[in-house]
């Protein structure tokens, strides 16, 4: 099946009358989004993709809040705003079938959601195919992400799509990121600990394989020594932008704690992890974390 009969099948949006112009709703809505007020940008962002229905980045974003807004509500009463953000993304994606974002945002949402809101794996493989074919390296990473979240077969078909494209850029060091993060979210610490390695002994600078190394070390619980000296000048350093490859301040800290804790220290780990939460105060892990020292 091609690309847009297939977006076609999955949505149909009708036109809807303008009322005011939508770039200055779009612009209150990610506003409203960033300070982390959902139900007034939700309400803000359907009025842009009403107002202007024909506007790619208004029902891209529209998918995204809704996204949000699901997640926040959770349970039966997400089903709304879950079939708002498929139909946001699979519009964004209609009309700019070439746009990465928009094609990412709608293969997430296929991969992930539940088959009663419309979720479709098998959707989602043909759409991070054609992405592929756009961007190799994120359309890669979406077709092994998917894969994940299938059967035994599956996931060995995304860990050998993840190795051969590892091997055919070696030299290519956002590649390598992608790699690593690929058995690092499918529970292979040791095989990303492996890439994070290599890395750090190409360039004993690079701070993001500095903290993947610290991190995977962390988790499969060798050397928290190692990791503590790798992750301290992390915690006072500023992060790289999260345009390219990078790590979160308050992560460093959780890890931390964690490495604190392995080497029998629990007053140390829980300052770590109190300084994680003050940094991110809704970081769940590090909630649990200093819980569960409680």
């Amino acid at each position: 099946m091609t690309l847009r009969p297939l977006l076609v099948a999955m949505l149909a949006v009708g036109a809807l009358p303008r009322s005011v112009p939508a770039q200055d709703l779009l612009t209150q809505a990610k506003a409203l989004e960033r300070r982390g007020r959902l139900d007034s940008a939700y309400t803000i962002i359907q009025r842009a993709a009403a107002a202007e229905p024909n506007r790619a980045e208004v029902h891209f974003w529209l998918g995204n809040i809704a996204g949000e807004r699901a997640q926040q509500i959770g349970g039966l009463g997400a089903y709304g705003a879950a079939r708002k953000c498929k139909a946001g993304f699979a519009r964004a994606v209609q009309l700019e079938p070439d746009n990465p974002d928009y094609l990412e945002g709608l293969i997430g949402y296929l991969s992930q959601a539940p088959g009663i809101v419309g979720g479709d794996r098998d959707s989602a493989l043909v759409l991070a195919e054609a992405l592929r074919r756009i961007d190799e390296t994120r359309g890669t990473f979406q077709m092994a992400s998917v894969l994940l979240r299938g059967n035994r077969g599956e996931k060995a078909r995304a860990d050998s799509i993840m190795d051969a494209f590892g091997r055919a850029h070696e030299g290519d060091r956002v590649a390598q990121f992608r790699v690593a993060g690929h058995f690092a979210q499918s529970n292979q610490p040791e095989r990303a600990l492996a890439i994070h390695e290599h890395l750090l002994a190409r360039d004993p600078a690079d701070v993001v394989a500095q903290y993947g190394v610290a991190r995977n070390l962390v988790v499969v619980k060798r050397d928290a020594r190692r990791a503590l000296g790798l992750l301290s000048p992390l915690s006072t350093a500023t992060p790289p932008p999260p345009s390219g490859p990078s790590y979160q301040p308050a992560a460093v800290w959780w890890r931390m704690g964690q490495a604190y804790l392995q080497l029998g220290k629990p007053d140390s780990a829980r300052t770590a992890y109190q300084q994680a939460l003050a940094i991110a105060p809704q970081f769940r892990q590090a909630r649990l974390s200093l819980d569960s020292l409680r």
